[in-house]
This record gives structure tokens, C-alpha cells and sequence, in this order.
């Protein structure tokens, strides 16, 4: 498949003090359309760098980052504010919800950039926290809701104008392991429906394990790069092995027993034929019972 993101040589460096540190080395990377890639990597290795470089929320030192073939390194802020609402999406740890409104309100307010019509962006807001489980809780605020419902709503948003690209950041960090399970299974879903393709940034390995390739970095060096089976498309297989199983072990139904017609045989019994002996009867049409009593 074609890669819809690729860097080139990309190098990042802080100056503190008098010494330079490096946060990036040399990372050439690419990934492809509708991947879900996950940067893995500890505190400090240089994921949320990557990930911010990626996202073209800051600049780099040396290098470049193309995603849809536009170089998006040489763009302007003004640019790259209209690139990114217009072709990708973010959720963050932190949810990064505005507490002054609803879930609809925060779903549909990035659509409004977009020039789409109040009606409109309302509608998809709405369709959209149906998708993630929030039909009842659309005109919640997000004090009135749980972290997992304000990342759901999170999710929706980033969803809602159907991004080529959604960069993730720790989405689940401060969630339990149900609810991880199923913020994860959303963005899964969203990803294999949409062909959307998912940069997800985590330290956590049960993470990594949903996603279709774990780009591993160590002190801003790519160390380790593996395609993976999703948990989530083994989870889907092993459910719908399991439904065909299921459907397999249901017995045929049964008619009901057909009477038989008068003076004649029972419903699936075949007729002898003209001038055949009953069962059991000898050659002078006598039962073998009778038979055997004469004699």
C-alpha cells in the first residue's frame, strides 16, 4: 500500500545551555494508508517528540515530514492550521474538552471550521456520539461526565470530519483496563470502516499489542520496527469463528409427523410393489409366525 506519511533524515535539537540535546536522530520512516502504527517508548526516549513532529506541531531541526505527499516542514502556521483541520485529527490524554459546553457542542465545534452549516455539523455530532455509545449523554458537559465518556467524546471529535490521519497521545493514560479495552476497540473500529490511518504514542506494551505495527524508539532512535496482528482483528476472527460454531451446533428443524392416509403407507414409507409378499410372510402369503405355530 502507499505510505501516507513519511519522513526523510528528520533530526531534532534543543539547545539547554551550553549543550545541545538531541531528541531526534536521523528517523527515516513510513506508514502506510489506513495502518494503525504505534510509537512505543518510555518516558524520555522521544515518542511525543516524534509524534509532535509528525503532527506538524513543531518544527524540526534538520529534515522533513511529508504526509499526503505535501511537505508539510515547509508550511507556514497559517498553512498548516488549515492542513491539519481539514486532514487530521488528535486525541490527547487530557482529553482537551471545552468545560463551557455540551458533547455535541465540543464534537461539532472543529466542523465549524470547515464552513459546514450549523444543521449540519450538528447532525454528525449527533450521529457521532451515537457511534462511541453517548446517546444519552449528549448534552452532558464535561464535568457531568466520566473520564472514559470525556475520551469517547474526545474520539468523536477527532473522528467527526473523517481525518486522513489521527494522532493519538497516551489516549488511554488515565483510564481503567475496561474502559482502555474499549476506547481501543473504537479506535480500531473507526480505522478498518474508515481507512483512516492511526499514529498512536504510548509507553504501554497492551497497547501497542491493538496495533498493526509497533515502531519501538530509544533516546530519539528508532531500535526496533515489527508488523503485528492486531488484538482487536484476532478478537474479531475468534468472536466469528465462534458465531459459526454456534450456528453449526443448531439441530435441523423437524416437521411434524405425517399420518398415514387410509389404506395406505405412512408419510415417507415407500409402497410395495404389485404382487410383493408382505415382510415376514413365506411364499404362500402366510406370516412366518403362522407358519411356524402349524407347524
Amino acid at each position: 500500500m502507499a505510505s501516507i506519511i513519511k519522513t526523510v533524515d528528520l533530526r531534532k535539537a534543543y539547545r539547554v545551555g551550553s549543550d545541545v540535546v538531541v531528541a531526534l536522530g536521523c528517523i527515516n520512516l513510513e506508514i502506510e494508508e489506513g495502518q494503525v502504527c504505534c510509537i512505543l517508548g518510555t518516558s524520555g526516549s522521544g515518542k511525543s517528540t516524534l509524534l509532535n513532529q509528525l503532527a506538524g506541531l513543531e518544527k524540526p531541526t534538520r529534515g522533513s515530514v511529508y504526509i499526503m505527499g505535501k511537505n508539510i516542514s515547509k508550511m507556514t502556521e497559517k498553512q498548516l492550521a488549515h492542513f491539519r483541520q481539514k486532514s487530521i485529527g488528535f486525541v490527547f490524554q487530557s482529553y482537551n474538552l471545552l468545560p463551557g459546553m455540551s458533547a455535541v457542542e465540543n464534537v461539532a465545534m472543529p466542523l465549524t471550521f470547515r464552513g459546514i452549516s450549523k444543521r449540519k455539523r450538528t447532525a454528525i455530532a449527533k450521529e457521532m456520539l451515537k457511534a462511541v455509545g453517548l446517546a444519552e449523554r449528549m448534552k452532558h458537559t464535561p464535568a457531568e461526565m466520566s473520564g472514559g465518556q470525556q475520551q469517547r467524546v474526545g474520539i468523536a471529535r477527532a473522528f467527526a470530519a473523517r481525518p486522513k490521519v489521527v494522532f493519538a497521545d497516551e489516549p488511554t493514560g488515565n483510564l481503567d483496563t475496561k474502559t482502555t479495552r474499549e476506547i481501543m476497540e473504537l479506535f480500531l473500529n473507526f480505522s478498518r470502516k474508515q481507512n483512516i490511518t492511526i499514529v498512536l504514542v504510548t509507553h504501554d506494551r497492551s497497547l501497542a499489542n491493538y496495533a498493526d505495527r509497533i515502531v519501538t524508539i530509544v533516546d530519539g532512535a528508532v531500535v526496533g520496527d515489527t508488523p503485528n496482528k492486531s488484538l482487536f482483528d484476532v478478537e474479531q476472527e475468534e468472536a466469528a469463528k465462534q458465531a459459526a460454531w454456534e450456528n453449526d451446533q443448531i439441530p435441523p428443524e423437524e416437521g411434524p409427523e405425517q399420518p398415514a392416509p387410509e389404506g395406505g403407507t405412512p408419510s415417507g414409507q415407500a409402497k410395495a410393489p404389485p404382487g410383493a409378499q408382505p415382510a415376514g410372510a413365506d411364499h404362500d402369503g402366510k406370516n412366518t409366525v403362522d407358519v411356524l405355530e402349524e407347524k
